[in-house]
């Protein structure tokens, strides 16, 4: 797994053969690397993707399936926290979809903010069809992507699903040409790199909030950052910008 860090973009980049299956090892940098980027407040926006054209990945490395209910508990806590670390980072994570992205290689997906699918993309949980499910979060960041119903269809048959499909149930958000998925997350984070770095972090602190917690949690988080906000450099020069018929020039303090 690699790091990539250019213009206030970091690209996170999985590395493991064809298909990259994800293994502990794996999942252990992604927690390390998500811990160091946490603290990188130079850093305003993430890519996740793979070296391989075939996959984001496929999931979890079979070869590693625990074959006792202790170490099957102490791999799913690996997971779930690396994920979860990797979904709390304040800035923001595009991560692109290519080839097979099923199973546990869908799951790390869901962790992240925005997903951009390459049209041959094929998605699914076909977990259950090897005797196990989606446990490394499926089963509760699906359903709030696109309902309990497609989200039960999806998880309980294993069946997988294209892009358009996924743009269409709102699991990805812009489906591009085979190919073209790295380019299009790199220029939609190098977007994002441009604005003010605190406003783009509220706005996904204050998502999260609501979406987790509920809708009076979301409010109050929502008062609470724009309280914040209001006085910063970057909300300063942009009121004073739009004032002067300019284009701000945001520091990103």
């Amino acid at each position: 797994m690699s790091l990539i860090e250019s213009d206030g973009i970091a690209v996170v980049r999985l590395e493991n053969g064809p298909l990259t299956p994800l293994t502990a090892a794996m999942r252990a940098r992604l927690h390390e690397l998500a811990d160091i980027l946490a603290s990188r407040r130079d850093i305003r926006a993430v890519v996740l993707t793979s070296a391989s054209a075939r996959a984001l990945s496929v999931g979890s490395d079979i070869a590693e399936f625990p074959r006792d209910g202790a170490t099957g508990r102490e791999t799913s806590v690996a997971e779930h926290r690396a994920y979860r670390a990797l979904e709390e980072l304040p800035q923001p994570v595009i991560a692109v979809l290519r080839g097979h992205t099923i199973g546990g290689g869908l799951e790390l997906a869901l962790a992240t903010d925005l997903r951009i699918a390459e049209q041959n993309t094929a998605l699914g949980f076909p977990e259950v069809r090897l005797g196990v499910f989606a446990s490394g979060g499926g089963t509760q960041r699906l359903p709030a992507l696109i309902g309990r119903g497609r989200a039960a269809e999806m998880l309980m048959l294993g069946n997988l699903i294209d892009a358009r499909t996924a743009l269409t149930w709102g699991l990805v958000t812009r489906v591009v040409p085979e190919g073209d998925g790295e380019n299009a997350a790199v220029e939609m984070a190098r977007e994002i790199a441009r604005l003010p770095r605190r406003g783009v972090q509220a706005t996904k602190t204050c998502l999260r909030r609501g979406l987790l917690d509920g809708r009076t949690a979301g409010d109050a988080a929502e008062i609470d950052a724009i309280a914040d906000l209001y006085t910063s450099p970057d909300a300063v020069e942009g009121r004073r910008a739009f004032l002067d018929k300019r284009t701000p020039v945001f520091t990103h303090l």
